[in-house]
């Protein structure tokens, strides 16, 4: 991996594709593949032979990032974080998941609604509601903290260290932190328009967070540091994207690579009005991105957008379900790493849906091998 990092030339392939969602689904549903009952999802890795992903960080419920490895959150002593999970009703049929925040100037709440099979969240109330919220939650994060996971750490590094490089997730940049994590979208651009000092201001406290968060990762043994961004151009368009975006980035980046980390994000959206901004951003790769037929833009779109920014995935997902011929799904592979290699580490953007074929895992495996053997 390393490899693509620095895009050498003449190093093998790598195949790490997201299977952790397919994993989880199937195994709540009994539907895993006979081969794989009663199995863990890393020996799943181990058994098809592809770079594990996703299995380092503790998988915690409604995280779609959370077999990442990240960082400890340490709130203030004076603050008071309460979470309770309320079962389904016949008014409310999946069960929630209720966090109210307390501090001594007032309080917070989060509503999230538990998924078919429990494996995701969806937010039906943000954190943020109005004006005097972002007061009380500047608080909570003036009085936050974060630690390095030395225990989680030195697990991972016997089970995985030899296999994959450490990455390390980053909060979403401030403005997707807001519409997609604390505030939502319509109330974000609502407030906005109706408060842009304030709300720019408290951009400027979310971006201390990141601060926090890339120093604590100085000096680890860390090589990529990930913003788990969701990227999307409907919820972050262009004009959204330079004013807030760019220049963040850009700061952010330059810090990251002072620590001799690449930087990059989780782009898993239509975002081809946003491809020719990349190159402003400092950001080293794009993880999920995901062309037509799924996405937004084709492959030589991308591959000239990026300008030599590495890629992690790039296949869409829709080919690994049953209804796409296998034919496709062979030329489209080879057209893609045609296009990116050395700069790409081969994935399913933005992951191996629950009713992806693991045969087709395989197939690509297979055409991973075939090609790492003939430049050997």
């Amino acid at each position: 991996m390393k490899a693509v990092y620095l895009g050498e030339e003449g190093r093998p392939l790598v195949f790490q594709p997201r299977l952790k969602h397919w994993f989880d689904v199937n195994y709540a549903t009994g539907n895993l593949p006979e081969e794989y009952r009663g199995k863990l999802l890393e020996e799943i890795y181990m058994d098809l032979e592809v770079a594990p992903r996703e299995v380092w960080g503790s998988g915690r419920i409604g995280s779609e990032h959370g077999g990442y490895f990240s960082l400890k959150i340490v709130d203030g002593d004076e603050v008071e974080v309460w979470t309770r999970r309320v079962p389904g009703s016949a008014r409310m049929k999946d069960d929630q998941i209720i966090t109210e925040i307390k501090t001594p100037i007032g309080e917070v709440r989060q509503i999230q609604r538990v998924t078919e099979h429990g494996t995701s969240l969806i937010n039906s109330e943000y954190f943020l509601k109005e004006l005097k919220d972002l007061e009380v939650f500047e608080y909570i994060l003036q009085n936050r903290s974060y630690v390095w996971d030395e225990n989680r750490y030195q697990w991972g590094k016997r089970r995985y260290g030899s296999q994959i490089t450490l990455r390390g997730n980053l909060e979403r940049i401030p403005i997707m932190w807001l519409i997609v994590g604390i505030m939502g979208f319509q109330k974000t651009v609502t407030m906005l328009w109706r408060h842009p000092k304030e709300m720019e201001a408290f951009m400027n406290v979310l971006e201390k967070e990141h601060i926090k968060q890339i120093k604590t990762y100085r000096g680890k043994p860390v090589d990529e540091l990930n913003f788990v961004d969701n990227m999307h151009q409907d919820l972050c368009p262009p004009h959204y994207f330079e004013k807030y975006a760019v220049p963040f980035l850009q700061r952010s980046t330059d810090m990251i690579h002072s620590q001799k980390m690449v930087a990059t994000s989780h782009w898993d959206g239509f975002i081809k009005q946003l491809i020719p901004l990349v190159k402003d951003t400092g950001l080293d790769g794009l993880e999920c991105v995901t062309p037509l037929p799924q996405g937004d833009f084709s492959i030589s779109e991308l591959k000239n957008g990026l300008e030599g920014v590495f890629i992690r995935d790039g296949i869409p997902a829709v080919m690994v379900c049953p209804w796409t011929n296998i034919k496709v799904l062979e030329n489209f592979v080879n057209e893609l790493i045609e296009a990116f290699y050395p700069r790409i580490i081969l994935g399913f953007s933005d992951m191996l849906p629950a009713n992806g074929e693991i045969e087709r895992v395989k197939l690509v495996n297979d055409i991973v091998r075939e090609l790492n053997s003939s430049r050997r």
